[in-house]
């Protein structure tokens, strides 16, 4: 695998706490930065598809509800509390 140096910009008070970290854990700050911001990156894509499956969701709700207020089966309840009361009785 290839590397590359950068430069970071980060306050010192940051960095005293990463050396210490990584010296009491025995690892390099490239090993510790480099995982940091690979999990963070991890993080913030899950973040980014659960918002896309809650809308799609959502989507899906506000469709159901159109289709059951044209439907002949009428009722006041939602799409969802019609499906959480199937969920809850299965």
């Amino acid at each position: 695998m290839k590397y590359k140096r950068i430069n970071i910009t980060i306050s010192e008070n940051d960095l005293n706490k990463i050396n210490k970290f990584c010296s009491d854990e025995r690892l390099s700050k490239s090993f510790i930065i480099r995982e940091a911001t690979l999990n963070y990156i991890a993080q913030k894509e899950t973040e980014k598809k659960l918002q896309t499956r809650r809308k799609n969701i959502e989507n899906a709700i506000k469709i159901q509800d159109k289709l059951r207020m044209s439907s002949k089966f009428k009722t006041n309840k939602s799409a969802g509390q019609l499906i959480r009361e199937l969920r809850d009785k299965g």
